[in-house]
């Protein structure tokens, strides 16, 4: 038999699903505010795996940073393998640096926080090697206008 669910009850369950996407929007806007050059898919897939999975501190990502043009590509390579510890391949004249290595929060903030930074994006990859390049700039924010502009 179907169990009877009174209004009260329904009110209560629309009441909880209201603060479920409140919550979840000031936590989007937390990420955006702190990676604000970072797509909010990384940010995401990352809090995610690194909840769910607290005994890998760092999972291993392919993380793709790009830089403003005329930013001397020895510079970038040094300042991002210093952050990342990771070796990284250079495309589109010096301004798409490419690396694959484990990431954690602190790694995502340094990365986000370089100021010749424009954005960075990333897909976890797990124990696999570095799938390459995947990105091109401005990706991220090309998906979120599609979606706002349904």
């Amino acid at each position: 038999m179907r169990e009877r669910i009174t209004l009260s009850e329904q009110k209560a369950s629309i009441s909880e699903l209201e603060e479920l996407n409140l919550q979840s929007a000031k936590l989007a806007e937390t990420y955006r505010t702190i990676f604000y050059k970072v797509d909010p898919a990384l940010v995401f897939d990352l809090v995610t795996r690194l909840q769910q999975d607290p005994k890998n501190p760092k999972p291993m990502y392919t993380v793709e940073v790009f830089t403003k043009e005329g930013t001397d590509p020895q510079k970038s390579r040094d300042h991002i393998l210093k952050t990342t510890g990771s070796v990284l391949a250079i495309y589109d004249k010096g301004t798409h640096y490419v690396s694959h290595h484990p990431l954690n929060l602190d790694i995502l903030k340094k990365l986000n926080d370089i100021d010749y930074v424009l954005e960075v994006m990333g897909d976890y990859t797990g124990s696999g090697a570095s799938i390459g390049p995947q990105h091109d700039i401005g990706d991220w924010k090309k998906i979120k206008d599609k979606v706002n502009n349904k």
